[in-house]
């Protein structure tokens, strides 16, 4: 009987997380949206070495502040609908990493960059913040932890491969991007931290979207057998 009702809470947590799976899809997509926008709005910003954060100081700032609030949104999202799945040590840790990584970009979100050409030194409160925020994004890194956690369960077991080379994809980007950043701190076209940057943020984007379309299924079908 004690495994009967446990068994009905787990099945009853899934579902429910079902429905922010569907939230993290949507924010996910819309933030891809977003972004493409404003490439097409805000052309003065060379995607090959401008990076995505300083479309906040365009006419269409309030476009870009929004976009980092969806991709927020996606990874909670995310945490919350993995949550009934996780059992062991690497996907905690993931999720405590999901957790600061969303949190980064909200205090990304919520401080607007300084432009690339101003140097570390000169930077303002509000360029520093942001930077902070941008720095505790390791997305690629809980990517990779809760992927390895999830694909030891069996209605996750079809998904290892995807699961794992997205992953796989998102921390390539990430070390790529990091192998940009200049150590003296100063960009210039023939830096292409935009390009490996914008590649990044698409990678972790697939990801979490990925992860949101999976659990969507799982949560639906068991929610009509429910039904049944």
């Amino acid at each position: 009987m004690a495994n009967l009702h446990k068994l009905d809470r787990l099945v009853g947590s899934t579902v429910m997380a079902y429905r922010f799976a569907l939230t993290s899809i949507f924010s996910g997509a819309l933030f891809v949206l977003l972004l493409c926008s404003l490439h097409l709005l805000q052309p003065e910003f060379d995607p090959t070495w401008r990076f995505i954060s300083e479309y906040a100081l365009g006419d269409f700032g309030w476009m870009m502040h929004l976009a980092f609030g969806l991709l927020a949104l996606a990874q909670i999202s995310v945490a919350i609908t993995i949550f009934p799945y996780i059992r062991t040590v690497t996907g905690y840790i993931g999720l405590v990493i999901l957790g600061i990584s969303a949190i980064g970009v909200i205090i990304a979100g919520i401080f607007v960059t300084d432009p690339i050409s101003v140097s570390p030194d000169d930077a303002t409160f509000s360029g520093s913040m942001h930077s902070t925020g941008a720095m505790l994004d390791y997305t690629p890194v809980a990517a990779l932890l809760i992927s390895l956690s999830l694909c030891r369960l069996d209605v996750w077991r079809p998904m290892k491969k995807v699961l794992l080379t997205s992953a796989i994809i998102a921390i390539v980007a990430m070390f790529l991007f990091v192998l940009q950043i200049p150590q003296d701190g100063q960009f210039g076209p023939e830096v292409l931290a935009g390009m490996f940057g914008r590649f990044l943020i698409l990678a972790d984007i697939a990801w979490l979207i990925i992860i949101g379309i999976h659990a969507f299924r799982i949560g639906a079908s068991r929610e009509v057998n429910r039904g049944n």
